[in-house]
Parts: structure tokens; C-alpha cells; sequence
């Protein structure tokens, strides 16, 4: 019975540290042209046959810079953004920018509780607890209370005022150095905010698939190789009303389940209501998306 406990724990343990090494990536539009192969009438996904036109480009999520000047770079996002130099942030997590404050801060922060809690503790003794006879005992001058200290917030020095915390992000930019930001020099796209609206809902989705599929493989007593990097490509057709009409598997990560999840994750989150017109031909939308699962 205890040796099955234990071996519950480290399935857990495992599991988790295969989920805190995840990021939800390469979001991408392909602008192509697609042919449909025979009998597409059928039940079964239809199976497209690829012809690109252009090059893929990668919607990526930024920190704003000041400079706004268009540039070449492969990055579609927000806005254009430019930056002297390109950083991700090294903490993986839906995406959020570095706050202002001190990186230390949240330790100030339970030190500075811990003081007031034993302030109290012995502010609320009395001299009959500890044997004192009250009219012998010498008065003691009530201190005058502290001012309130500001509580220093979580973040970096050069962080953005209206954030808190450290940096975060879920893209897999493999070509980017770590850094505390993510600052990325980025093209503004027409259709980023429609790229948004499913990346949110999917993120609601794609962890906890992940590790339900985690769980099934380790109790299955089968490994994943490590430091690998693990991409399930998907091609997605939606209808005028944000429908999915189907889902292909573009390209596989070699483990079936992590494939599974990637779809599952997809047929969760939809519908996706309003597809910009722009991008529908004869009534559909297409869009390439990629899941990554760093191991």
C-alpha cells in the first residue's frame, strides 16, 4: 500500500515538472492557398494539400517600446515595436509584462508581516501572565504608533508602472535571449486582436489537457526524451460564425498524446465568433497554430 503511494507521488512530481517547462507557441497565419483533395464531402476531416505562398510569420505578444517605426522584423504583433535589443522573458506563463518595483520585494513583504505579528503577540501580554504584580510593576511608556510603510511592489527598476511582478511569456521564440522582459521588435498586424481573442481561450484549455495526458503517460511507465522540444502543428478551417469545420494534424511531436491534447484543446475552446472578413475565402477561415511542450 505504501509502495503505491509512493509510486502516486512521483507520478505527480514528474507530471509537474513536465507542466512548469510548457509554452503555448507558435501562433501563426499562413497567407496560402489551399486545395481541396477528392471526396471532401465525406464525414471524415478534410485533407488539404499546402501550397504556400509566403513565408510563415509568427504573432507573438510584446512589451510596447516608444519607438513605433515599421521594420522588417518576422514578428507580428500588437503594434510595431522596436527595441535596441530583443529579450524573452525567462519565466514561462500566460504573458504579462514586468512590472516597476523590486525584484526582492514579496521577502520584504512577509519579513515586515512577520514583525508585526510578534509586535502583537507581546503587546497583547499581560503583566498577570508572566507573574508581574500589576501595582508593583514599573510604567511603560506606550510607543507612538509606526507610520504605515508603503509596501514595496514586486517588479523590476525599470519595470512598466501600471504592471506588477516579473515578466512572463508562453511564445516559444527559440532564436531570443533570456532577460527579464520580453521585448521584441514586432510588425503590427490587421488581425492580431482575432489571434488574441483565441490564444486566451485556449489557455484556459491547453495546461490542464497537458497534464491529464502526462499523467496517462507516466503511469504507463513511458518517458518523454528531455531537453527536447516537442511541436504539434495543427491547420484549422473555420466556418463565417468562428466555427471549427475541421482540424489537421500538420505536423506531429512524435507523442501521440501530447497531439491529442493539442486538438482536444482547440475543439474546447471554439467556436471563435466574428473571423475578420479579411481573412475568409469562400466562407472559411484558415490558420495555422503550434503547441510546444519543453520537456
Amino acid at each position: 500500500m505504501e509502495q503505491t503511494k509512493n509510486k502516486n507521488i512521483l507520478y505527480v512530481l514528474i507530471a509537474a515538472s513536465f507542466i512548469i517547462h510548457m509554452a503555448i507557441s507558435w501562433m501563426s497565419l499562413s497567407d496560402t492557398k489551399f486545395s481541396l483533395l477528392p471526396n471532401a464531402d465525406e464525414p471524415k476531416p478534410i485533407r488539404m494539400k499546402l501550397m504556400p505562398t509566403k513565408e510563415l510569420k509568427q504573432i507573438v505578444q510584446s512589451q510596447k517600446s516608444l519607438d513605433n517605426t515599421k521594420n522588417d522584423s518576422k514578428l507580428l504583433s500588437e503594434k510595431n515595436n522596436t527595441f535596441a535589443r530583443e529579450t524573452k522573458a525567462s519565466t514561462v506563463g500566460v504573458f504579462k509584462a514586468a512590472g516597476k518595483g523590486q525584484r526582492n520585494a514579496l521577502n520584504q513583504k512577509t519579513r515586515q508581516v512577520s514583525k508585526q505579528k510578534t509586535k502583537r503577540k507581546f503587546k497583547n501580554i499581560k503583566l498577570s501572565d508572566i507573574g508581574i504584580n500589576q501595582k508593583t510593576a514599573p510604567k511603560v511608556l506606550k510607543k507612538k504608533k509606526q507610520a504605515k510603510v508603503v509596501q514595496t511592489r514586486k517588479g523590476l527598476k525599470n519595470g512598466d508602472v501600471k504592471s506588477s511582478g516579473l515578466g512572463r511569456t508562453n511564445d516559444f521564440l527559440a532564436d531570443i535571449p533570456l532577460g527579464d522582459f520580453t521585448k521584441l521588435n514586432t510588425q503590427e498586424y490587421e488581425y492580431y486582436g482575432f489571434y488574441h481573442r483565441i490564444r486566451q481561450k485556449l489557455e484556459q484549455f491547453w495546461g490542464l489537457n497537458i497534464q491529464e495526458q502526462a499523467n496517462k503517460i507516466f503511469k504507463q511507465g513511458r518517458s518523454i526524451a528531455s531537453d527536447s522540444n516537442l511541436i504539434t502543428g495543427l491547420t484549422i478551417r473555420l466556418n463565417e460564425r468562428g466555427e471549427i469545420v475541421d482540424i489537421v494534424l500538420k505536423s506531429t511531436s512524435g507523442v501521440k498524446e501530447l497531439d491529442d491534447a493539442a486538438v482536444e484543446s482547440f475543439n474546447q475552446a471554439g467556436p471563435f465568433p466574428n473571423p475578420p472578413k479579411g481573412m475568409l475565402q469562400n466562407g472559411k477561415a484558415t490558420i495555422d497554430w503550434g503547441f510546444v511542450v519543453n520537456t
